[in-house]
């Protein structure tokens, strides 16, 4: 049976003390990240008024994930993920306190902010794999699937209560007071409190026993164990060859490769849906952009709901049938929304924007677009999670992530001079033909290598150990 089918249910994960631990640190974690991103570019737009300098500082928030990533995820492999997770959390929170400082001294000033924006960048990108890892690790194997949909839900929970919530009212309803000759505004306040959330992050991380969460001791050849503080010195200088090494395992294990591929997709067309929100509203529909809302809450709505079903609705299909589903899903929705607005603007020539029916209906595709993309994006975490042994866990979900990141700073650039040149409208065209093409692409690759992956998958469990003493 697909490993994928096999699931259990959140209470029980959440009656689980240590992943529990875990979860609100991620919880609390993504969200306070949120609202800071909120805060950065409001800031940014405050006190320059350029997009270019708020596009800068996205690139800060970014660039770190292709730099950094994949050397991040060597070093989580052979380091105990509770010592990466907690003093990971307590640097973030001194960088942050070193952020409010600069702006205490010079509101002005954007090249601090940058450079630290880039270095608490830095610092999650050893953060993110090690909480990846650290999830089997936590919990049964029968638990994984809807554990990962729970963290799933909890990305998009955060999303929303750090971006419209958290944020705004904090800006919002903070007063400026003043200390001696220093105002410390909103801004900074908000910063302040960010810290001490990093700080009881940490603490949540240290009530997870440092047993559950230990690195396994690496033997050589010759059978003699290596303590993981000793490895982790020795690979300072083979960083690349370690990065090569969970490379030319994913291209090896063709499951795991085609689950990374197809979850770096979904990633990058979350990321281009964001992007696309604003003109959607503006261009598309011609409203003003107070209307986000009418394209965030249902596509946020759809990949919530679709995180809380997953794990039933996985029971009754395959990995690649529910990845399929998805991208016929995403390819109709995304060929649908310019269709129905030319129809509804060929119907009702005056006043078409405000026609209840056409609101209706964007909503729903928006929300099962982000619904599609759970049909996505959990059964391919679940893969890459399932396919990967421990020992190389933390590597693997690097190298996703910057696949993810490097494929989506050039798609987003390239987005926004295609919609500049051929219209919002040619943008939805063409990106309903490269997700479909995208899903024949995976039909076809499946079936090219059907033989192995049925192999690989259906004894995935009994060649992790035997994958561990090759590695050794």
């Amino acid at each position: 049976m697909d490993p994928a089918n096999r699931s259990g249910g959140f209470v029980a994960v959440l009656r689980n003390h240590d992943f529990l631990c875990l979860w609100l640190a991620q919880l609390i974690s993504l969200t306070i990240l949120n609202a800071t991103n909120f805060a950065l570019i409001a800031h940014i737009e405050e006190v320059t008024h350029s997009t270019t300098q708020i596009g800068l500082a996205i690139i800060c928030f970014s660039l770190p994930a292709v730099l950094f990533g994949a050397p991040a995820g060597v070093f989580v492999d052979r380091m105990n993920k509770r010592t990466v997770l907690w003093s990971s959390n307590c640097l973030r929170a001194v960088a942050t306190l070193v952020f409010v400082a600069s702006l205490m001294l010079d509101r002005m000033a954007v090249l601090p902010i940058f450079f630290l924006t880039f270095l608490i960048s830095a610092i999650g990108q050893f953060f993110t794999p090690a909480e990846s890892s650290a999830i089997p690790l936590l919990v049964k194997e029968e638990e994984l699937v809807p554990a990962l949909s729970l963290f799933n839900i909890t990305f998009m929970l955060s999303q929303a209560i750090g971006f419209l919530i958290v944020a705004p009212l904090a800006l919002i309803f903070l007063p400026t007071f003043h200390v001696f000759t220093i105002s410390i505004h909103s801004t900074e306040q908000l910063y302040m409190l960010v810290a001490i959330l990093y700080l009881v992050c940490a603490g949540l991380i240290l009530l997870i026993p440092e047993t559950r969460l230990k690195q396994k001791r690496h033997t050589t050849i010759t059978g003699n164990i290596v303590p993981v503080a000793s490895e982790t010195i020795g690979i300072i200088g083979n960083v690349w060859q370690e990065i090569m090494q969970g490379w030319s395992f994913v291209r090896r294990e063709k499951p795991l490769f085609l689950a990374v591929v197809q979850l770096s997709f979904a990633g990058v067309l979350m990321l281009v849906i964001s992007q696309l929100a604003t003109p959607i509203v503006t261009q598309l529909l011609l409203f003003p952009a107070d209307y986000l809302a009418l394209v965030f809450a249902p596509a946020g709505i759809g990949l919530v709901v679709g995180s809380v079903l997953m794990p039933r609705i996985i029971k009754h299909m395959t990995r690649p049938q529910a990845i399929f589903i998805g991208i016929i899903v995403l390819t109709a929705t995304t060929l649908l929304i310019p269709l129905l607005v030319l129809l509804i603007r060929f119907l009702q020539p005056v006043g078409w924007n405000q026609n209840p029916l056409l609101l209706l209906l964007i909503a729903l595709l928006m929300c099962a677009a982000g619904f599609a993309l759970d049909f996505i994006n959990i059964p391919a975490q679940t893969a890459m999670q399932e396919l990967t042994p421990d020992w190389l866990k933390g590597r693997v979900i690097a190298l996703q992530m910057v696949l993810y990141n490097a494929c989506s700073i050039p798609i987003i650039l390239f987005i926004g001079a295609f919609a500049d040149i051929f219209s919002i409208n040619g943008v939805f065209y063409f990106m309903s033909v490269c997700e479909f093409l995208f899903g024949m692409w995976g039909i076809w690759y499946e079936r090219k290598h059907r033989a192995e992956i049925a192999v690989q998958t259906s004894e995935d469990g009994d060649n992790s150990a035997t994958r561990d003493k090759i590695a050794q």
